[in-house]
């Protein structure tokens, strides 16, 4: 029988390198900079810091760290497909397999655009690579469990540490005529332990509804444009404390995102040599309006 591969996760799969990525990063990032409000390096504040081991699992983001210092974390996670999940007509599957090298740059400052790409200004650096399984149950339903292992330092030697995060994923979709959604569920434990003696471990859920729609009519080559939002609630367990786009940070017990995003539906969105699933913003608040944040994205709530 013909192999039929989960249409959802193989015609957005970006072709990419880690350069690439960046430079796509650095590009749609310093555009949302310039639309945000000025925010300060430091504050005097007995909040205690989520610990900057966790910005690889948080993601791009403002963040309290011990001794009252805020830092702005950029990560770039470059992705190597080694092979994708199928199913056939006859229910024969393959398992699928990616490697993940994210790299996490925690920056002193970000008063202006310059930072960022300011060596100087690069306080912490951290490398967590890992892999991905994916396991399609159904044509519908597919599962996905992942791990990171690795190892970071402050930028004066003054601190290491080494960083895991692990958990599971789960994506069942449904079709109503040209709407395509899904829901869309995550468990994960993160941890870290640091040459200072210190340790902590995070654990948290995500359950969430991806939808998407097409915006014209799909031609004959199967290309056109489709609109994405999604709608995810994330609880933690031990309430970490950090900002991505305010000033001071905020202690949360949970998180809600609304997001918008612009996909091809014959593959990724190119522009140049850089490649991404799809591209769009995020809005993120947690239960009480106390934290708030923006941020850009390039990967359904699945794939991230």
């Amino acid at each position: 029988m013909p192999t039929e591969k989960i249409k959802s996760h193989a015609i957005n799969r970006p072709e990419t390198d880690g350069i690439s990525y960046l430079a796509g990063v650095a590009l749609l990032f310093m555009g949302l900079l310039c639309c945000l409000p000025g925010t300060s390096s430091a504050q005097d504040n007995n909040v205690e810091a989520a610990h900057w081991a966790y910005g690889s699992l948080l993601g791009t983001g403002w963040y309290k760290l011990d001794g009252n210092r805020q830092v702005y974390v950029l990560r770039v996670p470059p992705r190597w497909y080694y092979r994708e999940a199928t199913i056939d007509e006859s229910g024969n599957r393959q398992w699928g397999i990616e490697f993940h090298f994210p790299l996490t740059f925690g920056l002193h400052s970000l008063d202006g655009i310059e930072d960022i790409i300011d060596f100087d200004n690069i306080g912490t650096v951290s490398f967590n690579p890992g892999m991905e399984i994916e396991f399609p149950v159904t044509q519908r339903w597919r599962l996905r469990a992942y791990g990171h292992l690795g190892w970071g330092s402050a930028d004066d030697g003054s601190e290491t540490a080494w960083s895991y995060d692990a958990g599971a994923k789960s994506r069942f979709g449904f079709n109503n005529g040209k709407l395509d959604w899904a829901l869309v569920n995550k468990v994960f434990i993160a941890g870290y332990s640091t040459s200072n003696h210190t340790s902590d471990t995070l654990t948290g859920v995500m359950a969430g509804l991806d939808f998407s729609y097409p915006l014209s009519s799909v031609t004959e080559k199967g290309d056109g444009f489709e609109l994405r939002w999604n709608i995810n609630y994330r609880w933690f367990e031990n309430n970490p404390s950090f900002t991505r786009i305010a000033s001071m940070p905020v202690s949360i017990g949970d998180e809600w995102e609304i997001g918008l995003a612009i996909a091809r539906r014959d593959g990724p969105i190119k522009l140049w040599f850089l490649s991404f699933e799809h591209m769009g913003l995020s809005y993120h608040i947690n239960s009480d309006g106390r934290f708030q944040a923006i941020t850009v994205n390039f990967r359904s709530s699945f794939n991230r």
